[in-house]
């Protein structure tokens, strides 16, 4: 999906499929890790751009594995 270099103006996410690129330092730090964000922004970029889908596949809820108090 992506790799992770290091240029002049710091860390960045680069996809493997076009030139795309997240800076680390652009995203906000108050809302929380900048190489989430970044890594995320990069799922998203993925996903909208090239059609690549998440590696995890959802668990189904199945409540009937759930202990029910009698």
């Amino acid at each position: 999906m992506y790799r992770i270099s290091k240029d002049p103006d710091g860390v960045i996410l680069i996809c493997h499929d076009c030139p795309h690129v997240e800076h680390i330092d652009a995203f906000d730090e108050s809302v929380g890790s900048r190489r989430t964000q970044a890594a995320r922004a990069m799922q998203a970029h993925s996903r909208d751009e090239h059609g690549a889908g998440s590696v995890l596949k959802p668990v189904p809820k199945d409540d009937s594995l759930m202990a029910h108090p009698d």
